[in-house]
Formats: C-alpha cells, sequence, structure tokens
C-alpha cells in the first residue's frame, strides 16, 4: 500500500525517477527545474518504462502521454466530481415578463390610444393552465483521486430561486399549473396563485384596464375615467366610476358607490346590487337591487328590480325588468319623460309585433285573392274569359292555397307566443309612496300613461289586455 504521507512529502520512486502526489490527491508529478531540463529529455525517453511502474503501483488516472505544466510534468490526474445542478423553473413567454425588469423604452413606443394597456399589475391564469416548464434537478456525480479513492460530489447549497405555492402543481409532463383560476403572483420567492384578489385602490393608469379570471375581484377605490374591467367571476366594487367605464362581469356584482356616465356600460351575467346610478347603462341577466337611485338610467334587467331603500328614487331614462319593478317614488314634479316596464322580453315582444303585422298582410293578401278569384270564375261562367287566360285564374287559387297554409302557421305562432307572454304579464309594479305625471309604465305587451300624481302604495297589474291599479 502506498504511504500517502511520504508520497506528497518525500515522493517515491518510479524507475530512476521520483514522482510526487499533489495535496489534494487529484495529481501524480515529476516535479522539473528550468535547470534541470536535461531530466525532462531523459523522462520522456524512459515513459513507457516509467508508466508500467506506476500500473503496478494501482494509480488511477495515468496519462497517455506526460503534461508539462509549469515546473510540473504530470503523469496521472484524478477525476474531479461533478457539481450537482438544482430545480429550475422555466416561464413560458406569456409570463416572462414578470420575471423580467420593466422595459421602460418599449412602453415609450407604445400608441397614446393604448395606454391604459400598458400596465400589467394584474396577471391572471385559467385552471389547468400550463405557466411554465419545471426542470428537475440533477444529482451530482461522484470523482476519483489518483488513488483509487472516490470522492463524493459537493451538496446543492444554492436552493431553488422559486418555490410554488399550494394552488400550483406540476403535471406529468413537468409543466407547472394552476389548480384554480385566478391572479398569479410572486411574493418574495414563493410563486402564487389567488382565486379572490383585492386592488388597494383606484383602477387608473398605475394600474391599467383590468382582465380578472378567478373567484372575486375586490377593487377598494373607483374605476377611473375611461378605463375597462372585465371579469370572470364576481367583483365587488368599494367606490363608484367616473364616466365613460366598461364594466363586464360573468358573475355577481356589487357596487357600494355610484355608477355615474352617459357613456358608461354595466353588463352583468348574475345579479347586481348597486347603491345608485346616474346617466349610464345597465344590462343585467339576474335582478337588480338598488339601495338608494336611479335616474337618467337606460336598464335592461331579465330579473327583478329593486329600488326601495335610501331614497328609493327612479326617474328619467327607462328600465325594462324581464320580472316585476318595486320602487318608492317614480317619476319627479318636473314630469321628466320616465319608462318603466315589467314582464318585458325584448325577444319575445319583437317577434310577437313581427309575426302580428305579418299577419295583418297575410290576411289583406288572401281578402284581394279571395276578390279576384271570385270575379274570375263569375267571368269565366259568363264566357267572358278566353279559355287562355283561364291559366290565371288557376295560379291564383295556387297563390291563395299557400298563402292560407303560411297564415295558419302565423296564427299557431301568434298562439304560442301569447302562451309564452302570459307568464310575463303576471308581472307587476309596485310603487310604495307616489308616481308622478309623465311616467309610462309597461307590462307584457301593453303601455299606459300617467297623467296624475298618485300616491301609494299601488300595485299596477296586467288584467284583460289593459294595465290596471289598485290601492295596496
Amino acid at each position: 500500500m502506498i504511504d500517502r504521507n511520504q508520497f506528497k512529502k518525500e515522493g517515491l520512486w518510479f524507475g530512476d525517477f521520483l514522482l510526487y502526489l499533489s495535496q489534494d490527491e487529484m495529481m501524480v508529478y515529476f516535479p522539473v527545474k528550468p535547470s534541470e531540463r536535461i531530466l525532462l529529455k531523459d523522462f520522456i525517453k524512459n515513459w513507457e518504462k516509467i508508466r508500467e511502474e506506476i500500473k503496478k503501483a494501482n494509480i488511477f488516472g495515468i496519462l497517455e502521454e506526460p503534461e508539462l505544466v509549469g515546473d510540473k510534468v504530470i503523469v496521472a490526474k484524478g477525476l474531479p466530481p461533478k457539481p450537482p445542478f438544482p430545480e429550475k423553473i422555466e416561464f413560458l413567454d406569456k409570463f416572462a415578463f414578470l420575471f423580467e425588469e420593466t422595459n421602460q423604452e418599449a412602453e415609450k413606443e407604445v400608441d397614446r390610444q393604448d395606454i391604459r394597456e400598458v400596465p400589467r399589475k394584474l396577471v391572471c391564469i385559467d385552471q389547468n393552465e400550463p405557466i411554465a416548464k419545471w426542470i428537475p434537478p440533477i444529482p451530482g456525480i461522484p470523482g476519483m483521486n489518483v488513488l483509487g479513492e472516490p470522492i463524493p460530489p459537493p451538496e446543492v447549497k444554492e436552493p431553488s430561486k422559486i418555490t410554488l405555492g399550494e394552488n400550483l402543481f406540476i403535471d406529468e409532463e413537468n409543466l407547472v399549473k394552476a389548480k384554480t383560476a385566478g391572479v398569479l403572483v410572486l411574493q418574495g420567492n414563493k410563486l402564487e396563485v389567488f382565486p379572490e384578489y383585492t386592488i388597494k385602490g383606484d383602477v387608473d393608469f398605475s394600474v391599467g384596464n383590468i382582465r380578472f379570471i378567478g373567484k372575486k375581484l375586490t377593487i377598494q377605490g373607483d374605476i377611473k375615467f375611461g378605463f375597462k374591467v372585465r371579469v370572470r367571476g364576481d367583483l365587488e366594487l368599494q367606490g363608484g366610476t367616473e364616466n365613460k367605464v366598461f364594466i363586464e362581469v360573468d358573475g355577481n356584482f356589487v357596487c357600494d358607490g355610484i355608477i355615474r356616465g352617459e357613456e358608461t356600460k354595466v353588463k352583468v351575467k348574475g345579479k347586481a346590487e348597486i347603491k345608485g346610478v346616474e346617466y349610464a347603462n345597465l344590462e343585467v341577466n339576474g335582478d337588480l337591487l338598488i339601495k338608494n337611485y336611479m335616474i337618467f338610467t337606460k336598464a335592461f334587467i331579465s330579473g327583478n328590480v329593486w329600488v326601495t331603500t335610501g331614497k328609493g328614487w327612479v326617474y328619467g331614462g327607462e328600465i325594462k325588468g324581464g320580472g316585476s319593478v318595486e320602487v318608492k317614488l317614480l317619476g319627479n314634479e318636473s314630469q321628466t319623460p320616465t319608462k318603466v316596464y315589467a314582464g318585458y322580453n325584448k325577444k319575445l315582444l319583437e317577434e310577437y309585433f313581427e309575426i302580428l303585422q305579418k299577419s295583418i298582410l297575410y290576411e289583406e293578401t288572401l281578402n284581394k285573392l279571395k276578390s279576384g278569384i271570385e270575379l274570375g270564375k263569375k267571368l269565366i261562367k259568363e264566357g267572358r274569359v278566353p279559355p287562355e287566360k283561364e291559366e290565371v285564374i288557376n295560379k291564383l287559387i295556387e297563390q291563395q292555397d299557400l298563402y292560407t297554409k303560411e297564415f295558419q302557421n302565423l296564427l299557431e305562432r301568434i298562439r304560442e307566443v301569447k302562451k309564452e307572454l302570459s307568464l310575463f304579464k303576471q308581472k307587476t309594479i309596485k310603487v310604495l309612496e307616489k308616481v308622478y305625471p309623465g311616467v309610462i309604465l309597461g307590462i307584457a305587451d301593453q303601455q299606459e300613461v300617467i297623467n296624475e300624481e298618485i300616491r301609494g302604495p299601488l300595485l299596477f297589474y296586467y288584467q284583460e289586455s289593459n294595465i290596471d291599479v289598485k290601492k295596496l
């Protein structure tokens, strides 16, 4: 067995040459001073014999040819261990910008019309949407010194730069995906998806237009002029809006402020609960609850409408509700034109009036055909129509049969639509305190103009193709 200490300090003889072991035991070498260059020639001349002697000593990593490095002739080299590589996450292009420095020059090039799209404070992902590629850790490979002893690889000292939150997972293809839809956030070195997210302030140029996907978005401020907020989920707006705002909510909508602006538009697929509305446009597929007032508003509501708390006042504009409507005050002393409809189904009513008008035209046409055919038959009977003209009478009869069939189909559809409308005729308009002149009320296919002030509580309802009213 080789004495490694002697090998390092005093060297060992291999043939006529004294070789040394490096302190790290990764190299065997023959020292050569500049004044002893003649020895180098002799060493190279006898290399094959020296090499055989080294082999007998079971030295690992013997070189085919010795290497001269500085004042050493290296004859054997150990194999250093290969370090391990820690796990790594490589983000897809769509999300890479989250972890890059802001490119201010690129932002300067954005057209002013798109400036509300420049900030990217809110990055949302869908459920199961890929975010990044996970590269698993690569273990280190052991090395070996020239004495044939293994050298363990170093341990991973650098932890993963990014850890995944509980709403993220790695699939079988090593893709990082979201368990739920929400906002993607990097806090420190932790990446997480938040299905519920709060914007602590206004939606303005520091935030940009919002496209949210998740369970619920809360905005603690206002939505400023011209900004757009699209939410796939529920939206809670603790402030109000300025003009020219666009809000689209796939879920339910709660607003603790005032929705303002003639060019402001709100579309809600669920139900809506709003403090007040001024000069805005609403489209709600569910019920609508107004907590204070609603003035000069154009609204289409598929469900019921309640404006009974706070001022409970509705005047100006047009409200079309698919369900029933209940308010405190309707109209004002100035007799501002105000239209309120209950049991309103735009598609059904449009079809009803269209086929009704068409049926009238068909009936008029059939009457004309009937008269023409009767006259033609009379003239034929009197012999006043030549045989070649009798074909015209036959064509009129064919037209009559065709129009009669179409007319019967129209009458059948009118009966079906009336039956469907009967459900909407059951809807009512309730006024708790007062209705003013200048108000137009509608239920299903009927309208009523209010010409005098009437104190409530009142219930307007559909009665035999008219709108009737009774005191409650």
